[in-house]
Order: C-alpha cells, then structure tokens, then sequence
C-alpha cells in the first residue's frame, strides 16, 4: 500500500476495526476486558497500511479491566500514541484533537456515531441513522444535515438513541423472558447459555466465518454447537428440546431485536418527523426487518460501500473526515 494512505480506526471494547479512505477493511477481535495486545495490533496495522495520517474514535472504555471511562479512554490513547505519531481524534463534539488531556478524556467516550453521522450528514440531510454491530446498536437521527443526538450513552439509553442489543455477543435471555411452543409458554434460564451470534448462525444471518466472538461455552461456532447452546437456554439437550423448537426459539429472539428497533425507529421518527432509515453494520439484515415494520424506507450502505465497510463504517467515517482535519 502507498504511503500517504489516511486510515481510521475505531477501538472498541470487542473489536478493533481499521479502514483506510480509499475503502480497504479490517477487523480485529480484541476483547479488552481479558489481557490483549493492543498495541501489537496497531504495530500490525501501521505495518500494512503504512499511514501517513491516522484518525481515532474510541468506543472501548467502558471494559472492566478499566476502572472508569476516564482510565479506559486514557489507556487506549496510550496505547494508540505508543504506536502512531499525533493521531487525530474525534470527540464527542465533532471535534478532532491531536491528544487527550486526562480532564477532557470523557469527551472521546463512545464517539464512533460522531464519525458516522457527521460523514453521512454531508450527502444525507434527513435520515435516522442506525449502525447494529456485535454487541449495540445505534439509532442517530439526521435532521436537516445535522446529528440530533446527546452527548452521554446514559442520556441516549433514554432517548432511544442507544439500544444494548447486537448480532453477536448478546445474551439471548436479555432479549426475552419467555418463549411460545406449541400454544404452550416457557420461562428462559437467564444463565449466559447462548448468544445471539448462536441466533443469527442458526436462521442463516451469519455464517461460521461471521461468529466473530467467543462461544458462551468456548466451544465450536459450528451449526450443531449453536443447536446445543439454545437448547441449553431451556435446559435441555437438542434431542430433549427438538431442532424445530431450537429454531423457533431463535425465531422469536430474534423478532424480539426487530421489535425493539422498530419501536426505537418509530419514535425518532415521530419526534422528527423523518422518513428514511439509512442501515450499517453487521445487523443490516435486522435494520431492514424493523424499518419495514415501522413503515419507513430504509437505504443499506452496504449497497454503496461494499459490506466489508459497512461493518466497520465509524472507522471509515473517521478516516473521511481525518483527511482534512
């Protein structure tokens, strides 16, 4: 690759996710709440990418191997200066920085959306952006060319704006209490038996390659071990629960995500009076499921940018945005 190349990179607390501004992705699985190399892997991506400008949104300071958002934010940026020269970061207020002073750390908390939306605002004036990856899920309203959101994950859990759910690493008893079979209602085990990843691999969403997590029982990601897990939410073995029941119970999960962004979907857009969805991430597929129910329209970027950046978006956003900061 050129030297000169522009990247962004969004650290989260899963994940680490690369693209540069001319559209090549990559996706890391770093969980930083176990001991990670952070840093071994920026030095791999400064080794392939090469950059010559870098620009930084941070989402994982919230791990619990950091005793607050602040000593999270701070660690990471450690990490991330350890490895590249002045990066730019984004904050909270669209603001780029070539450092993070310890006072102004919680200004850089959970910024990816920042980078989202100030990007797609330039050619999207009117929209409600949502962004569903492996563990969360966004809903940003656009509103004559500017975000219309606030400013703490706090506030915007209230505000619809933020949804703790994901196609991957959700624990499926967070989603339902109970499921329907056969006319017949059973109470969910709310042990971390399954995961929505074992969901979406059993109705088809993902395949093997898309399990891009730890199993809840550090087992395979194979179809038959997702089987098991979903059985084991009703505290059976497969045989015990049937593999139609398994899927219907994988059925209703996952309906009861698509539910949830529906209602979110259909209050921004109440409240705004806003018409089009426009979808990215790994959850795409859940997007147009619960635009559709709202009854709006709803525009993939997928279809634009390829799925490999619709996945990583805020860190394509960022690296956009870095070039002219």
């Amino acid at each position: 690759m050129d030297r000169g190349e522009t990247i962004g990179i969004d650290v989260g607390g899963a994940n680490t996710k690369v693209a540069s501004a001319s559209g090549i992705a990559r996706s890391f699985y770093l969980p930083l709440w176990r001991k990670n190399d952070l840093a071994g892997v920026l030095q791999r991506v400064k080794r392939e990418f090469r950059p010559e400008r870098v620009g930084v949104v941070i989402t994982g300071e919230l791990a619990d191997t950091f005793a607050s958002k602040k000593e999270g934010i701070c660690a990471i940026a450690s990490a991330i200066n350890s490895v590249f020269a002045k990066p730019h970061y984004l904050n909270i207020r669209g603001q780029f920085t070539r450092s993070i002073a310890e006072k102004d750390a919680n200004l850089y908390a959970a910024s990816n959306w920042t980078a989202s939306t100030a990007f797609l605002a330039k050619s999207v004036k009117d929209c409600i952006f949502v962004d569903v990856g492996s563990t969360t899920c966004d809903v940003i309203p656009i509103k004559n060319g500017k975000p219309i959101a606030l400013m703490t994950d706090f506030e915007r859990l209230r505000e619809h704006e933020l949804i703790y759910m994901g196609v991957l690493r959700t624990n499926v008893a967070t989603l339902l209490r109970s499921v329907s079979l056969k006319g017949k209602t059973y109470q969910l085990s709310s042990e971390l038996f399954a995961i929505t990843a074992d969901v979406h691999r059993m109705l088809g969403n993902i395949d093997e390659g898309g399990y891009m997590c730890a199993t809840p029982d550090s087992r395979s990601r194979d179809l038959e071990a997702c089987y098991r897990r979903i059985a084991r939410v009703l505290l059976c073995d497969v045989d015990e629960l049937g593999r139609e029941n398994a899927r219907e119970v994988a059925r209703q999960v996952a309906r009861a995500q698509i539910n949830e962004l529906a209602e979110a979907l259909a209050f921004q857009a109440r409240e705004l009076e806003l018409r089009t969805v426009v979808g990215a991430g790994l959850g795409e597929f859940l997007i147009a499921e619960a635009a559709l129910e709202a009854g709006l329209d709803c525009r993939l970027l997928s279809r634009q940018y390829g799925r490999e950046l619709s996945n990583v978006f805020p860190a394509f956003a960022v690296a956009q945005l870095a070039q002219h900061a």
